[in-house]
């Protein structure tokens, strides 16, 4: 190691020494949101977010989507600093009253989570038979 990165590391101790705890980032997941005749699907982008870190919450027509990462550092890899050691994904949508927010459905798939939440059968469409007579 020549002198230069003795010191860069000497700095990177010492500056994690003065702070233990590691920054943790919260990021608004990119989200794609289809709407059918149905209802509304969304399919939220968080790479990293297991199912077990994973909370999904209907309050007062408010739908909260969260969910936690852990940055793991590789076997056999000692990294001289890090500036995010995990990160949190959060966002928040707010649900019209024609949404049964009782009957959303979710699944997670290679970091995306789909969610999809049904029209109330009082909102959607309806063919109306006409009667002659």
């Amino acid at each position: 190691m020549n002198d230069v990165s003795k010191e860069v590391a000497s700095q990177a101790r010492q500056m994690s020494a003065r702070d233990e705890s590691a920054e943790v980032i919260t990021l608004r997941p990119a989200t794609d949101i289809v709407e059918t005749s149905d209802g509304v699907s969304l399919y939220i982008d968080m790479p990293g977010v297991s199912k077990d870190s994973l909370s999904v919450d209907v309050d007062q027509n408010v739908l909260s989507v969260k969910g936690a990462i852990n940055l793991h550092t590789p076997e056999g890899l000692s990294p001289t600093y890090m500036d995010v050691h995990s990160g949190a994904f959060e966002r928040h949508f707010t649900l019209g009253e024609q949404l049964d927010s009782s009957a959303i459905e979710a699944q997670l798939d290679q970091g995306v989570l789909k969610l999809v939440i049904p029209r109330s059968e009082k909102h959607k469409p309806r063919k109306i038979e006409v009667k002659v007579a």
